[in-house]
């Protein structure tokens, strides 16, 4: 692989001097399990490699009355293994334990996964459920961004080579909020996914949703939500039928956003059933713990 050149920074001010200091193009590192592999075709050999892994206040996982701040060069295993996400997120705790091998979640980056787009990515669905947001470093201001706003396509979005990803703004979910990640793939361990289901569910005291998300990961260009799904539940006392017509309908957007492809015929009755018993355990207060 080649690079014209390597910086190393350590601190935003370092890597603001180190982007109005380059002439040409730049490519972000931050870890590298991603990178490195893109690399290897030398599609890289005109940029100016700035790795920001050991900017110190972007490995932080802090609360706020609101958010969980995850900075972006937090690894997967961090998360996975950290107790303020385990508490206020255990859905992303759950999926950032699904990535890899214990050597790639101890270098991959959830800042990395973000930026690199992969539709594959196992943490995407989880915060897209949880409307998780984004602090993006452009041009010397930090702005906000919901995280579905910035993905566009696959492999695409829409951040300059000089913008940097600080942190994510996690939603942070009360302890009533039940869960599901389930993740598919070609084998148990270290799998790219071929597909993942992540819902939030909770329910009053008479058993009436009052919140409701689920979505699809590894199936559609970007991450998505859709709030017609939601609508199916919230406000009902969910029957069986209402169960069946929501996994029928979120099943059904897989040809109509995703096109048919060979891999319709089995991701989209494979996505029904999954999402009818995901469902049927969350409202019965079934779920992993």
């Amino acid at each position: 692989m080649k690079f014209r050149n390597y910086l190393k920074v350590k601190s935003l001010e370092e890597f603001e001097q180190a982007i109005a200091a380059v002439e040409g193009s730049i490519v972000l590192l931050a870890g590298g399990s991603d990178l490195v592999v893109q690399a290897r075709d030398n599609r890289f050999e005109n940029h100016t490699v700035i790795d920001v892994l050991n900017i110190e206040s972007l490995r932080q996982i802090e609360e706020t009355d609101e958010y969980l701040e995850i900075g972006a060069c937090v690894t997967h295993e961090e998360i996975a293994q950290s107790p303020l996400v385990k508490r206020f997120a255990p859905i992303l705790a759950e999926a950032s334990l699904s990535v890899g091998s214990l050597q790639i979640r101890n270098h991959s980056t959830i800042g990395g996964n973000i930026g690199n787009a992969s539709p594959a990515a196992d943490t995407l669905a989880p915060l897209a459920v949880m409307g998780a947001e984004v602090i993006v470093l452009s041009n010397g201001t930090e702005r906000q961004v919901k995280l579905l706003d910035i993905i566009e396509g696959p492999y695409r979005t829409n951040l300059g080579d000089r913008d940097l990803i600080v942190k994510l703004l996690v939603p942070k979910q009360a302890e009533t909020v039940r869960y599901n990640y389930t993740k598919l793939g070609r084998r148990k361990a270290l799998s790219i996914s071929r597909m993942t289901i992540a819902a939030l569910l909770e329910l009053d005291s008479e058993g009436v949703v009052t919140k409701f998300e689920m979505t699809v990961g590894s199936t559609f260009p970007k991450p998505m939500l859709f709030p017609d799904i939601s609508a199916m539940l919230v406000g009902k006392q969910p029957t069986k039928d209402d169960i069946s017509e929501v996994a029928r309908s979120l099943s059904d957007k897989i040809p109509k956003i995703a096109g048919v492809r060979a891999s319709t015929r089995y991701k989209q009755p494979v996505c029904r059933r999954l999402s009818e018993r995901i469902l049927k355990e969350l409202i019965e207060g079934e779920q992993d713990a």
